[in-house]
């Protein structure tokens, strides 16, 4: 009797291991490599990942009680941070989380005080939501420079694609 409750312990001990290891596999099994400062070059995801996208999304007006035609909404770095609040309410709203975010895609229209695209008051709300301590996790991003976009006033429209393991691995 004895052997067998022997056999039984090293299964189960055996299976806990690699249980473990495969836990600790599933979660590496998005690769980020060449990490930039704000983007990581590529992101490798395997096939058999959960996928979540994220439809372009805007800011929100400064005035919003303003009437329509009337709203207004801040800079580029206003409306960045905004965009990626509504973005980040959108994907934990799915149960996800923005350090799932494996790729932003972003368009920004030139600021009308600058003459050009604001990339730098667009890259300080972007370091608030991606590589921080409490969101450490970087996406591989692009951002382009277009002549306009849906809803005057709108500087900026973000979307993105988020993946992450299926909870049962």
């Amino acid at each position: 009797m004895s052997k067998l409750i022997k056999i039984i312990a090293a299964v189960a001990i055996s299976g806990a291991t690699i249980f473990a290891a495969f836990s600790a596999n599933a979660q590496d099994a998005i690769k980020r490599n060449d990490e930039g400062r704000f983007f990581y070059s590529t992101i490798e995801v395997p096939a058999h990942a959960d996928a979540l996208f994220v439809s372009g999304k805007g800011p929100g007006a400064v005035n919003p009680d303003a009437p329509r035609g009337e709203q207004t909404y801040g800079n580029t770095e206003t409306q960045a941070r905004s965009t990626f609040n509504k973005i980040k309410d959108a994907i934990e709203k799915a149960g996800w989380s923005m350090g799932d975010v494996v790729m932003v895609r972003v368009y920004l229209v030139a600021d009308a005080e600058m003459g050009k695209m604001d990339f730098s008051g667009f890259n300080k709300a972007f370091a608030e939501f991606f590589g921080t301590d409490d969101q450490p996790n970087k996406p591989v991003r692009a951002v382009v420079e277009v002549a306009g976009l849906a809803v005057p006033g709108w500087n900026i429209e973000i979307d993105v694609r988020a993946h992450r393991m299926p909870a049962s691995e």
